[in-house]
């Protein structure tokens, strides 16, 4: 079997080079052991933003009491995730189609770097060898564990359960507040769980993004009813569901159903240093600015090539591969990738927080618009939040941008096209906005700034 690239994984970097590599003309093997779409669109991305959607459902359900807006309501916990399953489902389909559409052949199995242009395939038994003049790594990560705290499925959950839905228990502790274990957190509160404690070993919510908006989110999470415990541990967790915490050298004994790990992602990059990759201290393997390894002809993208762990990360990275592999004379050119983590209100940012900027040394002048001057969050019954820009003082050019508000994984994508053009906060003002909208915060905080937002006292 001969192919002109070899594709192993058909997550969100895998499938996006295979579909780009047959757009190209190229004769493209897809190598998946499990469900097509890998982690994101199976046991990702996908089902937990549908679990989030129907989250935030509920909780306007609750706000619209306020607004004079009577209904009985219920969770129907198979009945979601039927549908949550149905989303997944029309989406694998999708891909498979796009698949056929552009000639991309799928193998099922277990695929295996050997050598440049070999790859070796286990499927059903049997072992199937795979030559192709360019293999492109996209194997993706798993949930990671501490050796003190492990998955069994029953009492310790990691995302992957956490996402099939089990059932809703009384009481949920997360381990690690991280766009994961917040997201999961805001998950089980709405769907009923009578108390939600998160912990994490540092001292913010959202470790590396901005702190200032960090805390905002935070005291959001604690209205919510989440109760967020920073700078600590889990020393141990008993089959009677007996927890024991440590923060600050003091430790206690608490009790809950469930405990969930989300803690971060290790790369599945288990024997590809024996074939002769070069991997980093943390297992992800190093990669240039076209997303080729050390090996001739073999490239990695995605998760497996390293962190940010984000789907559009993976998207970027294997169109790039693909037009590589195709002899395009291209390399990686964006600077800025946007992350959110997508509960209500959602938190969103691109670009340098205002800690980082300062450490680097810039001069800086920051502009920020709260949520309760601003006429559309108070319609969508949305105040909390904030939008802060961060920019360099004699210039004026936008370094970085940070939202904690209703829509904000929509609008991250205006502030990272400013970043990647370069705009300065007097270009963002000057853009007309419509009103009344969400992005409007954005075009006063540039105007907050320069000492010229309407809204506000600047």
């Amino acid at each position: 079997m001969k192919y002109d690239v070899a594709v192993i994984g058909s997550g969100p970097g895998g499938y996006v080079a295979a579909i780009r590599a047959g757009q190209l003309g190229l004769k493209t093997l897809v190598i998946e052991r499990e469900r097509i779409g890998g982690v994101c669109l199976n046991v990702g991305c996908i089902p937990t933003k549908a679990l989030l959607h129907a989250a935030m459902l509920l909780g306007e359900m609750d706000e619209a009491k306020r607004m004079g807006l009577r209904a009985n309501v219920s969770v129907d916990i198979s009945a979601l995730n039927r549908w949550k399953e149905s989303v997944v489902r029309r989406l694998v389909k999708g891909i498979e189609f796009l698949f056929k559409r552009n000639g991309v052949e799928v193998l099922r199995g277990e695929g295996t770097l050997v050598a440049p242009g070999k790859v070796r395939v286990v499927s059903d038994g049997e072992t199937v060898e795979v030559e192709a003049k360019n293999v492109i790594l996209a194997m993706g990560a798993r949930p990671k564990y501490l050796p003190n705290l492990r998955r069994d499925g029953h009492r310790i959950w990691d995302s992957n359960d956490a996402v099939s839905l089990p059932e809703v228990p009384e009481s949920l502790l997360v381990v690690g507040a991280g766009a994961v274990g917040l997201e999961f957190a805001f998950i089980y509160r709405r769907l009923g769980v009578k108390r939600v404690v998160v912990v994490d070993v540092m001292e913010q919510v959202l470790p590396g993004t901005d702190s200032e908006m960090a805390r905002i989110y935070e005291r959001i999470l604690r209205r919510m009813g989440v109760d967020v415990r920073l700078k600590t541990t889990v020393k141990e967790v008993s089959d009677d569901g007996r927890v024991v915490l440590s923060s600050e050298g003091e430790e206690t004994v608490e009790e809950y159903e469930k405990v969930l790990l989300a803690i971060g992602r290790v790369p599945n990059s288990e024997g590809l240093r024996e074939v002769g990759i070069e991997l980093d201290r943390r297992g992800f393997v190093i990669t240039d600015d076209r997303m080729r390894t050390n090996l001739p002809g073999v490239f990695a993208v995605g998760d497996l090539a390293g962190p940010p762990m984000l789907a559009h990360k993976a998207h970027r990275e294997g169109i790039l591969a693909a037009e590589v592999s195709a002899g395009m004379d291209v390399r990686r050119n964006w600077r800025y990738i946007p992350a959110v983590v997508y509960t209500y209100p959602e938190f969103a940012t691109v670009g340098l927080t205002e800690e980082r900027a300062r450490e680097e040394g810039y001069d800086l002048i920051v502009g920020k618009f709260p949520l309760t001057a601003l006429g559309k969050a108070h319609t969508l019954g949305g105040v909390d939040g904030m939008v802060k820009v961060v920019a360099e003082r004699e210039s004026g050019k936008l370094l970085g941008v940070h939202m904690v508000a209703p829509e904000a994984s929509s609008l991250i994508s205006e502030a990272t096209l400013a970043l990647e053009s370069g705009l300065t906060l007097e270009e963002v003002e000057r853009v007309i906005h419509p009103h009344p909208t969400v992005s409007e915060a954005l075009m006063e905080a540039a105007a907050n700034a320069l000492k010229r937002a309407i809204h506000i006292v600047n």
